[in-house]
């Protein structure tokens, strides 16, 4: 994570401060230096013989070549297929075990029919079967998963041994991550649904009963993986977005709700929506209207902190007008801020923060953008590295080379 905000920082720096060409020296400085890199990566993977007083390329290519994979006798002699004297494949958990790779669907019915089914096996067929469909069709997923009706078949398994009732199911979060996407693709939303009204509007006491806050988390990481589903498996970010404001809708709405339930029902969600939005950039396929009530519903579920970062992200990240006003603000407040920021939501501010450059960039505002990169540099010094201004420059020599650098950009 770190690197990949190094890299980022580096990238857009560079528009600001192309770096100097490389003297002759330095340039045969860095050729020595790949030279080595190479050779000695070379030597790792096909090391030399300890006899061998001198070495080339050469060695290595013939290493290769002598390769058994490069032999000719697996082409004359194909291999035979395993007999059953010589071969555990024959034995009953092996057969069991290749049955439900090969037919999850058939496999979970028999496991349903034996009264041998359970959560453990409801999340071996689903990944069996994710794994097939991605293996048949990739570019028809969606159509393959739908008609596969394994969702359906486990939510009907739920039902009928009573699993449905506990809700004990939801704490298991890879079992909730791998049948929901099913359920998506199938267009069976109502019984997620079920599923989470029951879950925050359970009596306090049941919900101790549950795992208290713990639940509610489980709850919360649900609701993320319908959206999130939606997005890949259903009708697209738009859709999400829109389950995601009627759900937020509903729960605002009710007076017997705390604050507690709500939080932790809507933040992992929103905070994938918004990360997910930003990340679509200009191919975002989402109203100007969605993404307003989407802004507004910030400050219903996001932590005082974080409120004023993703509002900023949403409308820089729109795809038709973004705005760097409240980006702009969020960006003077910390700097006039003690710099204190929680070590979680560093690397977050940093992305937030390199994302106004970019914008700035393309609107135009280098004088701006390199404002902003300052604060950055001064307050997440250790996110992205040491400053890499141009050398010799006092503030208003840099500030010249930045307009004259970013003319010979935009002329290119």
């Amino acid at each position: 994570m770190k690197q990949s905000l190094v890299l980022a920082w580096r990238f857009l720096s560079s528009k600001l401060h192309p770096p100097l060409p490389l003297s002759r020296r330095e340039s045969q400085k860095l050729l020595t230096l790949l030279n080595d890199s190479f050779n000695r990566n070379l030597d790792r993977q096909y090391p030399r013989a300890l006899a061998e007083s001198d070495h080339s390329p050469d060695d290595h290519i013939k290493s290769l070549l002598q390769s058994p994979l490069f032999g000719s006798d697996r082409a004359q002699h194909p291999s035979s297929p395993i007999s059953e004297s010589d071969s555990s494949c024959n034995a009953p958990w092996a057969r069991n075990m290749i049955f439900a790779v090969e037919q999850p669907v058939e496999y979970f019915k028999q496991q349903v029919a034996a009264g041998k089914a359970n959560v453990e096996s409801a999340k071996l067929a689903l990944n069996n079967q994710m794994k097939k469909n991605l293996a048949a069709a990739p570019l028809d997923l969606k159509n393959g998963m739908k008609s596969s009706g394994i969702g359906s078949l486990v939510v009907n398994w739920l039902w009928s041994s009573g699993q449905n009732e506990r809700l004990e199911f939801i704490q298991d979060r890879l079992f909730v991550a791998r049948l929901i996407p099913f359920l998506v693709a199938e267009r069976r939303y109502k019984p997620v649904w079920e599923w989470l009204q029951r879950s925050y509007t359970l009596h306090h006491r049941t919900l101790m009963r549950h795992g208290g806050l713990s639940f509610l988390k489980s709850t919360g990481s649900m609701f993320r993986d319908l959206l999130s589903s939606e997005v890949a498996y259903g009708e697209g970010l738009q859709s999400a977005i829109q389950i995601f404001l009627m759900n937020h809708k509903t729960m605002t709405l009710s007076s017997q709700l705390p604050l507690t339930v709500i939080v932790n029902m809507n933040a992992p969600a929103g905070a994938y929506l918004t990360w997910e939005f930003a990340s679509k950039g200009a191919s975002a396929k989402v109203d100007d209207a969605t993404i307003q009530d989407l802004v507004r519903s910030v400050k219903h579920w996001a932590s005082n902190r974080m409120i004023a970062p993703y509002e900023a992200l949403i409308e820089l990240s729109h795809p038709r007008r973004p705005k760097t006003s409240r980006a702009l603000q969020w960006i003077s407040a910390l700097d006039a801020s003690d710099g204190k920021i929680a070590n979680g939501a560093r690397q977050l501010h940093v992305r937030i923060g390199l994302k106004t450059v970019e914008v700035l960039l393309a609107q135009d505002s280098p004088k701006e953008a390199a404002r902003v990169m300052k604060v950055l540099q001064t307050l997440f010094a250790p996110e992205i590295g040491p400053n890499e201004a141009p050398r010799g420059s006092n503030e208003g020599e840099e500030e010249e080379y930045i307009l004259r650098s970013l003319n010979l950009l935009l002329s290119a």
